[in-house]
């Protein structure tokens, strides 16, 4: 795992990129991401079949400081980050939720932590589940989860923009392209 040293060497180099970048979201082992302005609600209506290609309907919903979204017990929806995030081949990437909202029963990634290296920048996408006995209001912009980043030695020999289904430069295009209702 990099350390705050090397991420500011690969920031530097532009093997990690972060728009916007802010000093402030730099921890000893990691950086701090926030909440995009853009959530997606799953139908909950539909059986699911990816075999036949068969997926939720998604409903759009825009954070605003003014009306924060009250995400109840049990309840999932897709997020995304604030920042645009890239990585080049030589550097691996976790996204991983804050031990503050863990505690609250909010996760941000359900099981797809590792984000695929050689990647232009991109808003990352949130699996966001509310495990927790409380209502939890998103703001945009809040402090959300973090990345930790990781050297691959050697290289990887492609990238995933070169076969990525997301590869669009926002994670959520494919699914606001095609389900959004």
């Amino acid at each position: 795992m990099l350390s705050d040293v090397s991420i500011k060497k690969f920031l530097k180099s532009r093997d990690i990129i972060i728009d916007p970048w802010s000093k402030e979201m730099l921890r000893a082992a990691a950086v701090t991401l926030h909440l995009g302005e853009t959530i997606l609600i799953p139908d909950s209506k539909t059986v699911v079949d990816v075999k036949k290609n068969i997926l939720p309907k998604y409903r759009e919903v825009k954070l605003s400081d003014e009306s924060p979204f009250p995400f109840k017990p049990n309840m999932f929806v897709i997020g995304q980050t604030f920042e645009q995030i890239g990585i080049s081949e030589r550097i691996g990437m976790i996204l991983d939720g804050r031990s503050t909202f863990a505690r609250l029963g909010i996760s941000i990634t359900q099981t797809a932590i590792l984000i695929d290296t050689g990647q232009a920048p991109m808003k990352m996408a949130l699996e966001i589940k509310n495990s927790g006995p409380n209502t939890f209001l998103l703001y945009p912009g809040m402090r959300f989860a973090r990345a930790c980043f990781f050297l691959l030695d050697p290289k990887a020999s492609f990238s995933y923009d070169t076969i990525g289904k997301y590869s669009s430069g926002n994670n959520l295009k494919p699914i606001l392209k095609k389900e959004v209702k």
